[in-house]
């Protein structure tokens, strides 16, 4: 149905969006565990 190339341009673009999704799940995590530690410590 559709071509080699084709098949391999959708597949690199999928893999791209993971991988960003990915990076930037991982640089928001330890801002979020950090913000959340930080309202911890002020309500204690």
């Amino acid at each position: 149905m559709f071509s080699h190339k084709v098949q391999q341009r959708l597949f690199a673009a999928f893999a791209s969006l993971l991988m960003s999704s990915i990076a930037v799940g991982a640089a928001i995590a330890p801002a979020h565990v950090a913000a959340s530690t930080v309202e911890v410590v002020t309500y204690a």
